[in-house]
């Protein structure tokens, strides 16, 4: 019987067959086509010689295995099979439940397919695993960032776990590395509620109210200044005072804008080690603790829509309430 039946050149991707020329790598025993390992000069598995690990070839599952709904979950993320009753993989906290058919892409250091097989015909839960996607940016998911394992915090952090993974442990070690945050710098207010940072989003908002207030006295007066013209009295003049504290409080946020966006990756990743060594005293012996990461941590889409979209509907019934009042009856 053939050896390598339905595995895949790492390098071309394309199917063994039983008349190719088959070479071995001898430090983690990859096979190649002998014309590929010509053409790239040698194994293209680094992160297993990195490791120290040897290559598997692809387990072929059974058609009772696939489409079995007790039967593990792999995650098209990052290949870990989770168990059944899981909602979010266990590793990268990827949602297992709305993973959807073709959605891992195919891979290869040259064609871009798969190596260990083609995904036709496989169902949701069973995408192909991409041995080169790695959720936590280059980090091991064995390693611990501040006591804590990777996979947790990644678990946590949900969204962007491979921009966010690097920066914890950057911040972890050196204390420096947190980068800028551009989403925090322009959306201050709404970047920290979609990360849940609520302490954050309120003093964001508190400092931009009050910043902003110089600039809603001074529009007020222009108001009563234009509407003084057109009644034909004294036209009252605009403090000076006024104008200087607007132009003041201009400045002001911009330089409070530039913290924000400075700070915010630092004050995300002490809130996240607070919060996931707080729910790992709490909740680790329990069964559902990757659950539980996963629920508390990630992000808040309804609290970003909620906060866009409330503010517009007030405006709109105040505007409706002000039309109608001013109505000759």
């Amino acid at each position: 019987m053939f050896k390598y039946k339905g595995v895949r050149c790492p390098y071309c991707g394309k199917e063994f067959n039983e008349s190719d020329q088959i070479v071995i790598c001898p430090e983690c025993g990859a096979p190649y086509h002998k014309e590929c390992v010509k053409e790239s000069g040698g194994c293209v598995l680094n992160l297993l010689h990195e490791k120290g690990e040897q290559w598997q070839p692809p387990r072929v599952q059974t058609d009772e295995e696939k489409y079995d709904g007790n039967a593990s979950k792999r995650c098209s993320r990052c290949g870990t099979l989770n168990p059944p009753d899981k909602l979010f993989c266990e590793v990268c906290g990827n949602d297992l439940n709305k993973q959807q058919p073709g959605e891992a892409p195919p891979f290869s250091s040259r064609t871009g397919e798969n190596p260990y097989g083609s995904q036709q015909g496989v169902p949701p839960n069973f995408m192909s695993y991409n041995p080169y996607a790695n959720p936590f940016g280059g980090v091991g998911p064995d390693e611990e960032i501040d006591g804590l394992p990777v996979k947790d915090l990644a678990l946590y952090v949900r969204e962007n776990t491979p921009y966010f993974i690097p920066r914890f442990k950057s911040i972890d070690k050196t204390g420096k590395g947190g980068g800028w945050n551009w989403s925090a710098f322009f959306f201050h207010f709404y970047y920290f509620i979609y990360r849940k940072m609520w302490g954050m989003a309120i003093l964001a908002l508190v400092v931009s109210v009050v910043l902003s207030i110089p600039s809603l006295v001074f529009s007020f007066q222009m108001m009563q200044a234009m509407y003084a013209e057109e009644a034909g009295r004294a036209v009252p003049e605009l403090s000076a005072a006024v104008l200087l504290a607007v132009q003041v409080c201009s400045m002001l946020s911009w330089v409070v804008q530039g913290l924000f966006g400075g700070f915010a990756n630092r004050l995300y990743a002490q809130r996240t080690f607070k919060r996931v060594h707080k729910l790992k005293e709490q909740h680790q012996d329990s069964p559902d603790y990757s659950t539980i990461l996963s629920a508390k941590g990630g992000t808040s889409k309804v609290g970003l829509i909620l906060c866009i979209v409330i503010p517009i509907a007030l405006s709109f019934i105040a505007s409706i309430i002000y039309v109608f009042s001013t109505l000759p009856y």
